[in-house]
């Protein structure tokens, strides 16, 4: 009897931890509907197309076309769940972890007279985890509307009479204030979900450099938690090589030696500028804030050019087209290069942003590096040339 009765137990016991593992599903499917589709010659556009995106790459895994009615649906394996990127019509974007069925309705071709691409939040109907993404998005939203309702305030009171509206304005700094409170938002979202896969979402929103302390512990935990969970350990891998970039772009440290072809195909490095303070500039074409700091560069490169100090600029640009019209477009008296690779120009030089700019003394050593062209620069170089 006391052997039956172990037995059952046992039994009992496996049938509870089988009830508990439930089957993975070979396929999920990922359905929507499209309230407004592309009219006539933008009708080639009314599909999905589903990718994932690394860095400022995509590669594409799947598409299919709109419905007449504006349904769709895709499947996609679901063996390892993973993230993905939908392109709806080509006006709207949804995210995704793809570990259960979910249903994505959105509104598409934007029928005001007027069309701006700014783009609507849509709630993504699916798993528990899926409302990570769900609640992240509804802050990056918040933040991305408060931003541009604060720049028309700041716009206005620049030109209202009442001068001290538009002084306190600046002196909040209302930006950087927006962007601090969305992080600390998503910083208790993470806290949250951090023992889930798809906090990985959220830990990609954060500063890499700045919140190590966050993002490094959650990412081992993860790592151990689930070993098949290979978005985890690409992230952690990039992280580390990072950290150990940072270090070798220090202050003080040389300046990665690196080719590149100017615009008329002859490689050139960084050696012909030993003996000068020199500036490099990496812009692209397309980029607005780039365009909008070369005037003020060459103010700088004017004002110093014969004390000693030049500029170049390296181009993430991937059509030579685009960026052969800018530069006449922009007529810049300085070098001009063009990065053959952007993804391993930015992981050399490590930015996600452009204008990055980094600036180097006479023995080829870096100064300092910024984030866009701000007085910061500005006043550096002028403090340079004072001493």
């Amino acid at each position: 009897m006391r052997r039956i009765l172990l037995a059952a137990v046992a039994l009992s016991c496996m049938m509870a931890a089988q009830a508990q593992k439930k089957p993975v599903p070979k396929y999920i499917t990922i359905k929507g509907k499209v309230e407004f589709l592309n009219p006539g010659k933008y009708a080639r556009f009314n599909k999905v197309w589903l990718y994932k995106r690394k860095g400022w790459d995509k590669k594409m895994y799947d598409s299919v076309n709109i419905a007449p009615d504006g349904s769709w649906q895709l499947k996609v394996n679901a063996a390892i769940p993973t993230f993905y990127e939908l392109d709806i019509a080509e006006w709207d974007q949804a995210s995704i972890y793809a570990d259960a069925n979910m249903t994505i309705d959105s509104r598409g071709y934007d029928t005001a007279k007027i069309k701006i691409k700014n783009p609507p939040y849509f709630f993504v109907h699916g798993s528990a985890d899926n409302n990570f993404i769900n609640l992240v998005n509804q802050d990056s939203y918040r933040l991305y509307q408060l931003q541009i309702a604060t720049g028309q305030e700041m716009y206005h009171a620049g030109l209202s009479k009442d001068t001290a509206w538009s002084a306190y304005l600046k002196e909040q700094d209302p930006f950087n204030m927006l962007y601090n409170d969305f992080k600390e938002r998503l910083k208790v979202l993470i806290e949250v979900y951090k023992d889930r896969p798809v906090v990985l979402y959220g830990l990609q929103m954060l500063n890499w450099g700045k919140d190590q302390a966050i993002i490094m512990p959650i990412l081992a935990n993860l790592k151990k938690k689930y070993p098949w969970f290979k978005d985890a350990q690409e992230m952690q891998k990039d992280m580390e090589d990072k950290i150990a970039q940072a270090n070798l772009l220090k202050p003080g440290m040389p300046i990665p030696a690196v080719s590149y072809p100017d615009n008329h195909g002859a490689l050139k490095s960084f050696e012909q500028y030993k003996g000068k303070i020199f500036l490099i500039d990496f812009w692209a074409s397309w980029c607005g804030p780039c365009r909008a700091a070369i005037p003020k560069v060459k103010e700088l490169y004017n004002k110093y050019k014969d004390k000693n100090f030049d500029v170049v600029s390296i181009s993430i640009d991937d059509s030579k087209s685009d960026w052969k019209k800018a530069m006449d477009e922009e007529k810049m008296p300085w070098q001009q290069w063009l990065s053959p690779e952007k993804n391993e120009t930015m992981k050399k030089f490590l930015f996600s942003g452009i204008p990055t700019l980094y600036l180097v003394n006479k023995e080829g050593k870096i100064i300092n590096s910024y984030t866009g062209f701000t007085d910061n620069v500005k006043q550096k170089i002028d403090d340079l040339f004072k001493k």
